[in-house]
């Protein structure tokens, strides 16, 4: 229910309860007075009609007072009059069908006795009537009682009447002002407040321009609207500089996308210019020599062509390298067991590690981890890893491989760390050493970009690869794979 809902039914509530309640007293005010009214009426008539009966009596007119208490039937506001002697026997009555109604009564007794005036009620058949009792002197030494009776009919039908015109005109109000609190709340409340609302609902969808409509009245609904409106201008502008803060912010980094694509075709070309470099001026030194020396001793021709063969097999090694980094992978997921797999690449990477004085240590896991991933490129991924740490460690060392289960963002890895005791990674070189042809090794111990290609194969697979210093010495290289669930093996 809306608040001009609420305001409207509470405003005419109220107004209609204390309407109902004044109504109600006025009515029984009324209701008093047309009795009281009736009572006056009642006494003057019971007054003046025992003067004139008191006098007739008085001059012995008995007849004329039997005459005048017939006429008082033609009298339709008096219901009986009627006489008692001194006995409080009836004698005269002027509606004879009353006769047995009106034959004992209590307060003539009173009446007679104490000589004062009575006033009550009396319940009929027919209705109620206002009685009064009086005495009456009927001659000397002998007091009678005198009792006109009027129907209360004659205020009922006036006071039902007046109930009638109470309530026509009391719902009459009421609606009139229901009317009257429902337009003025409308126009000074409700839609004022509609409005705003409207407005709050048009900022929330992202409609900066919507604004509402601010009532001519200076009151507090004018003042708000005033400052929604302030503060849909303020948002604009605001929007209006962030978005220029942003076009800003997006040039720029256009202009740094750009001049980092520049500086990594220029760190690629210069990788390139220098991996292929060095092999063709070995080719063409020996070619040289070759060519101007056409009497060179066979043994030395074939050395010299054996060198040219290796530095071909050389160039076609980085071109294939290049190639593999440069174009789309076309992997062939399976599900892979972690534990098997590494000690298949590991007895292939064996002969190696023992020439280079380097012991591997493979521990077993907690429990088995699967993957799904390629298994060619997933082996690619390791032996790179593992050549990489064979050339940190020239003068031997150790290599520890284990598998651990990692959690990131609510997601589960199998993870496998590379732990060598090698020079470690220089600060400086941290952030760097999964780029292209980086590399710190010397001219012919490697094209740097092992690495590079291990690391676009495991982020295609929805992985990581880390790199960090063990505190001992060292670094230690980290693969993340997203593990599948058992359940799902």
């Amino acid at each position: 229910m809306s608040i001009g809902t609420k305001l409207i039914l509470l405003l005419t509530l109220t107004v209609g309860a204390v309407m109902f309640l004044a109504s109600f007293l006025s009515l029984r005010l009324r209701e008093a007075a047309l009795e009281t009214a009736l009572r006056d009426e009642l006494r003057a008539h019971a007054v003046t009609l025992q003067i004139a009966l008191e006098e007739n009596y008085a001059n012995g007119q008995t007849i004329e007072s039997r005459r005048l208490i017939d006429r008082l039937r033609e009298n339709s506001r008096v219901y009986a009059v009627l006489l008692f002697d001194e006995n409080g026997e009836l004698t005269t009555i002027s509606q004879p069908a009353t006769n047995d109604v009106f034959r004992r009564l209590p307060e003539i007794s009173d009446v007679l006795a104490n000589g004062r005036t009575v006033e009550t009620v009396r319940e009929i058949e027919s209705g109620k009537y206002l009685s009064i009792v009086q005495p009456l002197q009927l001659d000397a030494g002998r007091r009678g009682a005198l009792e006109i009776v009027k129907p209360l009919a004659l205020i009922e039908s006036d006071i039902r009447r007046d109930r009638v015109n109470w309530l026509t005109t009391t719902l009459f109000l009421l609606a009139v002002i229901f009317a009257v609190v429902v337009v003025v709340l409308r126009r000074s409340l409700t839609k004022p407040f509609q409005e705003l609302l409207q407005g709050a609902y048009a900022l929330g969808r992202g409609d900066l321009e919507h604004r509402v409509a601010v009532p001519e009245t200076r009151d507090e609904l004018a003042f708000l609207a005033a400052e929604f409106n302030r503060m849909a201008d303020n948002l604009t502008a605001q929007r209006r500089v962030a978005e220029n803060e942003a076009e800003n912010r997006l040039a720029l980094a256009r202009e740094l996308r750009h001049s980092e694509r520049l500086a990594a075709v220029g760190r690629l070309a210069a990788g390139v210019a220098h991996e292929l470099g060095a092999p063709l001026n070995v080719i063409d030194a020996r070619a040289e020599q070759l060519l101007e020396n056409p009497a060179t001793p066979p043994e030395k021709s074939a050395r010299n062509l054996s060198i040219i063969r290796a530095q071909t097999a050389r160039i076609s090694s980085l071109v294939r390298q290049l190639l593999t980094l440069a174009r789309p992978f076309d992997f062939r997921p399976v599900p892979i067991e972690l534990g098997a797999h590494l000690a298949e690449t590991l007895d292939q990477f064996e002969q190696n590690a023992a020439r280079a004085g380097v012991v591997t240590e493979f521990p077993a896991a907690a429990s088995e981890m699967t993957v799904t991933a390629d298994r060619e490129f997933l082996r690619q991924v390791w032996l790179n890893i593992l050549q990489n740490a064979l050339q940190a460690m020239p003068d031997g060392g150790k290599l520890r491989v284990e598998r651990l289960l990692e959690t990131r963002h609510e997601r589960a890895y199998a993870a496998v760390r590379f732990a060598d005791t090698g020079h470690g990674i220089a600060p400086e070189h941290r952030d760097k050493i999964f780029d292209p042809f980086y590399t710190t090794k010397d001219v012919g111990q490697g094209t740097g970009l092992g690495l590079a290609i291990a690391h676009r194969i495991v982020e295609e697979m929805d992985g990581f690869i880390e790199a960090e210093n063990n505190p001992a010495g060292g670094a230690t290289l980290t693969v993340g794979l997203p593990l599948v669930e058992r359940e799902n093996q």
